[in-house]
């Protein structure tokens, strides 16, 4: 009975013994950085970041600490937090330059910077950055299989850092700070003569330095564009701007004409059809003319030009900037958008596109068409349409959509305005709920 009562109590504590649960194993240096790494796989990154933090923390003398400490700035690339990456992996490389994951650090730097690098508009200190992390690679470490990535980036970051200047050269010469446009275009060839966009320059720096009126620059540049970059399409444009937008020739006139209107037919115009209103310049007419009159207007009619429309002068170039300009050569095809702006001393075209279609064999504007918010201003005269189209072959400009045309106090409107440039006589259309309207005032 003894015995049997000494197992029982025997088989008592061995149970409660087995009852109790083992005591949990602290987690090492090795322990946290797996669990870091397979966090990272499952992308929890702030829970990644704490284990890595954790190793570099707890064990700063462990080997481990290191490596996490290089993990810890791949987990804040990964979560695109440049800013922090660059902070960590910049404190491991100043603090461990000789260590084997150095190279590594700085590769990762210099994409940092690369990442953070912002638009064209923008300052370009962290481009700058990445390119003093990248050769820094190079130079340090040009045995490392991390250097190999380095001309491929540092070219593509330099072309970016000249593309930046062009960007602020053209800027200054749209909005006409022509000498500014020099200092930066200038230095842009100077300083990235092994980059792209080249002749685009030559081409602002023809265009501003003409702006300056010092035209023998212009022409220097003019022509080193066309023997560098003879196929390029800032080369034709070059030459086309430094001649004339050929569009429509007229003569100043010394006097400010009147204007007689007539009917096209001289018969009533059913209410469905367009109606026109032909404007034909004369000579002022007195109270009561007579048979000896007719000759004297006549003559008047010949030597003076329609003012109303008189807006190009052929012996003048045409400049124009845009935001964008595309081209075409087989096509022999140019279209200028956003903000496009077309100047001739004291004209101004005002439009968001421009297409242009050269002649084959002059390279020389035969027709062009001007869409959406086109506006155009000469001295006191102005015309503003949805669309205006430039034949320099049949020698019309039509005005198209809501035209309206300023002369001082007078006023032009219609759905269509077309102007036969060598017969001085425009035409106005409207439609039965548009119609046409001349409103004269007396001098």
């Amino acid at each position: 009975m003894k015995n049997l009562f000494i197992i029982l109590i025997s088989c008592i504590i061995l149970v409660s013994c087995a009852s109790k649960p083992p005591a949990k194993k602290a987690e090492g240096p090795g322990d946290l950085y797996v669990e870091g790494v397979n966090l990272m796989k499952k992308k929890k990154w702030d829970d990644a970041i704490k284990k890595f933090n954790t190793v570099r923390e707890n064990y700063p003398f462990d080997s481990l600490s290191l490596v996490a400490a290089v993990k810890l700035g791949d987990v804040y690339f990964e979560k695109k937090n440049y800013v922090q990456a660059a902070s960590v992996y910049e404190d491991f490389f100043n603090a461990h330059p000789g260590d084997a994951s150095a190279p590594y650090a700085l590769a990762r730097l210099g994409e940092c910077y690369e990442k953070l690098s912002p638009t064209l508009d923008r300052d370009q200190a962290q481009t700058f950055k990445a390119i003093e992390k990248y050769t820094l690679l190079k130079n340090r470490y040009a045995s490392s299989s991390y250097a190999k990535i380095v001309d491929e980036r540092v070219k593509i970051l330099t072309q970016k850092l000249a593309d930046r200047e062009l960007y602020v050269g053209e800027f200054y010469y749209k909005t006409f700070e022509y000498n500014a446009s020099v200092i930066r275009l200038e230095y842009m060839l100077k300083k990235y003569p092994e980059m792209t966009g080249k002749d685009k320059a030559l081409y602002y720096l023809s265009m501003s330095y003409k702006g300056l009126g010092i035209l023998e620059k212009s022409d220097f540049y003019a022509d080193k564009l066309k023997s560098e970059y003879p196929k390029s399409i800032f080369a034709r444009t070059n030459i086309r701007e430094r001649k004339t937008l050929k569009v429509a020739q007229t003569d100043q006139p010394s006097v400010q004409p009147a204007v007689f209107v007539q009917p096209m037919s001289g018969q009533s115009v059913p209410s469905k059809q367009k109606r026109e209103i032909i404007l034909t310049p004369v000579a002022a007419q007195t109270a009561t003319p007579g048979p000896e009159k007719a000759a004297p207007i006549k003559d008047a009619a010949k030597e003076t030009k329609e003012k109303e429309f008189d807006f190009f002068d052929k012996s003048k170039p045409i400049d124009i900037v845009s935001d964008t300009m595309e081209g075409i050569d087989k096509e022999k095809y140019v279209i200028f958008k956003g903000n496009v702006i077309a100047k001739q001393e004291d004209l101004y075209i005002f439009a968001d596109i421009i297409e242009a279609y050269l002649n084959e064999e002059s390279n020389e504007i035969d027709r062009a068409i001007a869409k959406s918010n086109v506006k155009i201003v000469k001295k006191d005269r102005t015309a503003t349409a949805d669309e205006a189209n430039f034949d320099n072959k049949k020698g019309e400009i039509i005005l198209k959509g809501n035209v309206v045309v300023f002369q001082g106090q007078d006023k032009l409107s219609g759905d269509v305005v077309t102007y036969y440039v060598n017969e001085d006589r425009a035409v106005v259309t409207g439609d039965s709920n548009k119609k046409a309207r001349v409103i004269l005032n007396p001098r």
